[in-house]
């Protein structure tokens, strides 16, 4: 095997590993409250590698394999191009935890004060700091339209616009933001997002839909992601197969030239 045909099959080992990596990190976070899954999109790079536009006639030509037989570089690499997420909203769990708020509408997203600046998730499992404030599972404050949300009082009511009465006084509403570009976020660990430039800005939506005594599950299903663990772990044994039997052509390509 020449060694362009050897680089792909490395290439390919390389981006079944990433691939093993995201599948597991979405195993791991199956349980975990408004989590939403991670899917690499992988790109071929002959065109990059070779100098050449996309799509253009040269990496076109090159593609069809008619340059292969004369120069034998017709080999592609294989790389993750993006690593892209899935948000598909998941299912909705009844808790009856008056603290636990589910967003209903599809794009919609908390706001949440953190040392590193906003955040935005739709994990609302919420509690009460010390001081009567809402906050995250990781305690980080729930950010209400008009600042902090500070619950002092029993029977807490979410209204489905974001509103929240506590012993029947209204105290403000939660913070809800969508985004122009949602698939443009930027995970910050758990369920965590951050927009990943200026033109991807929050925005208060004017319509958004809330209950209350529910979360939202991780959108991850286990049976498919371990489909795909089998898919993947195939792949990369054919990828190592492949490269013992080039090792031994080569080897014995080497011995006959000695002779």
């Amino acid at each position: 095997m020449n060694p362009q045909g050897i680089y792909t099959l490395v290439s390919h080992g390389n981006t079944l590993h990433r691939q093993m990596d995201t599948i597991a990190n979405n195993l791991a976070n199956v349980n975990t409250i408004g989590y939403k899954e991670d899917q690499p999109a992988f790109q071929q790079l002959f065109a990059a590698t070779m100098g050449v536009a996309n799509e253009s006639d040269e990496e076109t030509f090159a593609h069809h394999e008619h340059l292969a037989p004369y120069t034998g570089v017709g080999a592609f690499f294989v790389s993750v191009a993006d690593m892209g997420k899935n948000f598909a909203p998941g299912r909705l769990i009844t808790t009856g935890n008056t603290l636990d708020f589910a967003i209903v509408s599809k794009d919609a997203f908390f706001s949440i004060a953190t040392p590193q600046g906003e955040r935005f998730t739709r994990a609302g499992n919420f509690s009460l700091n010390q001081d009567g404030q809402l906050v995250t599972a990781d305690g980080f404050p729930v950010n209400g339209k008009e600042g902090p949300l500070i619950i002092k009082g029993t029977d807490v009511r979410l209204g489905e616009d974001g509103s929240i009465l506590v012993d029947s006084e209204p105290i403000g509403g939660l913070k809800m933001v969508t985004f122009p570009f949602p698939e443009r976020l930027q995970k910050m660990g758990g369920a965590m997002f951050a927009p990943d430039d200026e033109e991807n800005a929050p925005v208060i939506p004017d319509e958004v839909q809330l209950t209350q005594g529910m979360v939202e599950s991780s959108n991850v299903e286990a049976i498919k992601e371990l489909v795909r663990m089998i898919e993947a772990n195939r792949s990369y044994k054919s990828m190592q197969q492949a490269l013992t039997a080039s090792d031994d052509m080569n080897k014995q390509a080497i011995s006959l030239a000695q002779v």
